[in-house]
C-alpha cells in the first residue's frame, strides 16, 4: 500500500508542493492506481471522522482531495499522450 505520508503533510511533517509532483509525475501507472485506492480509503476515512468530530488535522482533508486530483491529472495525461 502507498504510503501517504511521503505526499501528503500531515503528524508533523510538511512535504514541498515541487515534491509532491515529482514524486506523482515519475510514478508509474501501477503505483498511481495503487495511491489512488489508498488516497480514496483516506479520504473516506477521514470524512467519517470529520462527522463524528474527531479528526486530528482538518487539513489534511484538504491535501488528500489535491493529491487525487493531482493523480487522476497525471493518469489522464498519460492516457492522452498514448492515444496520440
Amino acid at each position: 500500500m502507498a504510503d501517504l505520508n511521503n505526499f501528503v503533510s500531515g503528524g508533523g511533517s510538511t512535504v514541498k508542493l515541487h515534491e509532491v509532483r515529482e514524486r506523482v509525475h515519475q510514478a508509474d501507472g501501477a503505483e498511481l492506481l495503487e495511491l489512488l485506492k489508498a488516497c480514496d480509503l483516506e479520504l473516506f476515512n477521514l470524512r467519517t471522522q470529520a462527522l463524528m468530530q474527531q479528526v486530528p488535522n482538518p487539513m489534511r482533508i484538504r491535501h488528500v482531495k489535491k493529491l487525487i486530483a493531482r493523480v487522476k491529472t497525471e493518469l489522464n495525461a498519460r492516457a492522452q499522450k498514448q492515444a496520440a
